[in-house]
């Protein structure tokens, strides 16, 4: 299963890089072998033979662990998904799922500020304060899946309410948990030099690399399967994201926080309160 979810990330890179060349009227990566196949596995060779670089004055175990993190975390939300196997299946999987986005905060948080860099902090901070934002609207859309399903783990099933009063703000949520545009505030390389990763190169910018485009394929997978409800179409909830991000510009960072505290928040807490008057 690992050996499956490291090469599907890397083989993604090199899908939205062909989408976005097409998207842009230009030639995508097609040198590396047939159709560029290879070049997602050469660039990560690349990334891995850089310069290994510590920051002077920081505190070199926990800038090593915050990237590994990130990474164990993105592996245990798999565990929770709803496979077509009943190996790794178990009864509370919405309320682990939520305990796992909730530690990404950690890892963010850390790796920004053990950097010992301006622009670390700076971006580890602003990337917290948006996380927090829009994983409390997360949380109660989890909260109205519970409700809704009556159960504690990811149990599809075709329901009308759901696929009406959950789709967009689930959306919104799943991209600005993924930190795509417009919702990239992260690693806003025009504002912050990448954000809280600005420091990280060699294998643990591959770690924080793979546990984002990790977190894409999840929820785009979780998508699919809940609102779907066919697995196989996780291919194309991962094409809209990176349509949307062809596509729409960047939100400003205080609209985005406006538009969780002000506008996604009351939608959600009232259809829960709604969801909990009708199948309560």
């Amino acid at each position: 299963m690992l050996l499956c979810i490291l090469l599907s990330i890397a083989f993604v890179t090199l899908f939205e890089r062909h989408v976005l060349g097409i998207r842009q009227n230009r030639v995508g990566p097609n040198k590396v072998s047939f159709a560029g196949v290879l070049q997602a596995v050469l660039d990560g060779v690349k990334l891995l033979t850089k310069e290994h670089v510590v920051p002077h004055g920081g505190k070199l175990i926990l800038f090593l662990l915050a990237p590994l993190i990130s990474f164990v975390v993105i592996i245990l939300e798999w565990f929770t998904l709803p496979l077509s196997y009943k190996v790794l299946s178990f009864q509370w999987r919405v309320l682990f799922f939520i305990c796992c986005i909730g530690l990404i905060v950690y890892a963010i948080l850390i790796s920004g500020i053990v950097s010992y860099s301006k622009y670390g902090a700076i971006g580890a901070v602003r990337a917290c304060s948006q996380t927090i934002s829009y994983e409390v609207v997360f949380a109660l859309l989890l909260l109205s899946l519970i409700v809704l399903y009556i159960s504690y783990s990811f149990t599809p099933s075709i329901n009308i309410f759901l696929l009406i009063g959950l789709f967009v703000p689930w959306f919104i949520c799943m991209i600005a948990e993924t930190n795509r545009a417009p919702f990239d505030f992260a690693e806003g390389e025009r504002e912050l030099v990448s954000g809280f990763n600005v420091e990280y190169s060699r294998g643990r910018f591959v770690l924080l690399f793979l546990a984002e485009y990790g977190s894409i394929l999840i929820l785009s997978y979780l998508t699919s399967v809940l609102f779907l409800h066919l697995s196989i179409t996780t291919g194309f909830i991962f094409f809209i994201v990176i349509l949307i991000r062809r596509v729409y510009p960047r939100f400003r960072y205080d609209k985005l926080i406006g538009l969780v505290w002000f506008k996604l928040l009351p939608l959600v807490l009232y259809f829960l309160l709604f969801v909990l008057f009708v199948f309560s």
